[in-house]
């Protein structure tokens, strides 16, 4: 039986993205589909966590230099840009349910393979060709979850969805303490090939997203895959009117691409610098090793907690806001982190950064792909990614030049200065917007 919110959802207009006419709330097929996407993100964040935790056993079981472990970081990162940019255009492409499953394979398989290494450059190889699946998927899980996902809940649930990464980080520090002992780093790289479960399931369950269908000029297959999210719901959509395909450099779209690559930068820059020396420039500040490992646990709580608490926040003030609060809020932590006040305010400081610039991403994330058309959601957001990785590879450079120069200070103050570059590309991107 087709109950009347059915009827005035398929009698309603269609919407020029393929969203459900007349909108639609969460049903069980929206939250399959946001679990698949969610698992999908929770095993990228464990793959590249894994390596990080492996390195140590590496650095001695093949005695390798310092350099060449940063090396191994670095394959799996430069991966990841490239990743960025060729899946978000083969997506807009080719659709986003082959890419999903097509990045998914490359960085289960891949990861997996990481435990037949013989050495330091089969191994950067490998982990190169990961890197690439996890960037890929980023964009694609991305663009999935935004056209299949009413538009009410849409960006609270992609706020939710990047929740999975720091969660992810977590896990993979809980299995691989527990696997080391019994396999060796072996073992723990054979966990990366648990994505693969994700394989089947999306086969079979999952169609393409309407508004590719749509933009396709598939109105056939548009319909049945607006009826399957809608719950069997009989759907009619009219064919979309012929138009020239959009690039994200045409007119129209260069300002938002290079704005929103500028929001990605900046923010990533001082995040990745953050994360990824955080525990070396409390070591230098003369904090025991044993007591770095127990506040770099704390500040990933904090960090988990940014997400979660900037869910109720995103309805009330909106995405930009978001961005721009938590932008004020960790430019001001970071300069009295970078300070080093006594261990209680330092404890204060740090997770109170972690919790904002992790928040600050819950406004990033949702309001990236709102700022493209269908045509262009997925290369844009990868795009935007990319710009993101680029910074993850500088920051570290950068941080590392300025410390041995003995200007840790100045590093700070740099970092501040993106997070406030930041909140000021958001308020810019307020009219830069796509079709919903």
């Amino acid at each position: 039986m087709v109950t009347r919110r059915a009827r005035q959802a398929a009698e309603a207009p269609p919407r020029a993205d393929g969203e459900v006419p007349g909108g639609a709330r969460l049903n069980r097929r929206h939250w399959l589909v946001f679990a698949v996407c969610v698992a999908g993100a929770f095993f990228d964040s464990m793959d590249l966590q894994v390596m990080a935790l492996v390195s140590p056993v590496l650095l001695r079981e093949w005695a390798l230099t310092p350099t060449t472990v940063g090396v191994l970081a670095a394959a799996a990162m430069l991966g990841m840009l490239v990743g960025s940019l060729v899946f978000g255009r083969v997506a807009d492409r080719i659709g986003r349910r082959p890419a999903f499953l097509v990045t998914v394979a490359v960085f289960a398989g891949f990861g997996a393979l990481c435990a037949a290494a013989q050495g330091p450059a089969q191994l950067t190889v490998l982990r190169f060709c990961v890197g690439v699946g996890m960037g890929g998927f980023i964009p694609v899980d991305t663009a999935m979850l935004h056209e299949f996902l009413p538009a009410g809940a849409r960006a609270r649930l992609l706020a939710l969805w990047a929740l999975a990464f720091p969660v992810g980080a977590l896990a993979a520090t809980a299995l691989v303490r527990s696997a080391l002992p019994a396999t060796g780093w072996r073992g723990a790289f054979l966990l990366c090939a648990l994505p693969a479960v994700l394989l089947f399931p999306l086969r079979r369950l999952v169609p393409e997203t309407p508004a590719f269908l749509l933009a396709q000029g598939r109105t056939a297959e548009a319909e049945r895959s607006l009826g399957w999210i809608s719950l069997g719901a009989p759907v009619r959509v009219d064919p979309p009117a012929p138009r020239l395909r959009p690039t994200l450099l045409s007119a129209l779209h260069r300002s938002t691409t290079a704005l929103t690559g500028l929001l990605w930068f900046t923010w990533s820059f001082a995040y990745f610098g953050v994360i990824l020396w955080l525990p070396t420039l409390l070591v230098l500040a003369g904090m025991p090793l044993a007591q770095v490992f127990a506040y770099t646990l704390g500040f990933q709580v904090a960090a988990i907690l940014g997400r979660v608490a900037m869910l109720p926040v995103i309805r009330v003030v909106g995405l930009p806001a978001v961005v721009v609060g938590t932008g004020i809020g960790a430019a001001a932590l970071v300069l009295w982190f970078g300070a080093l006040p006594a261990a209680g305010l330092l404890v204060v400081a740090g997770y109170g950064l972690s919790f904002c610039q992790e928040g600050g991403f819950s406004g990033i994330v949702p309001f990236t792909p709102q700022l493209y058309p269908v045509e262009l959601r997925s290369g844009g957001v990868g795009a935007a990614n990319a710009a993101g990785r680029v910074a993850s590879l500088l920051a570290p450079l950068l941080v590392g030049v300025l410390t041995t120069a003995g200007q840790r200070h100045v590093v700070f103050v740099v970092f501040a200065l993106c997070f406030l570059a930041a909140g000021v590309t958001a308020l810019a991107l307020r009219g830069h917007r796509g079709p919903a």
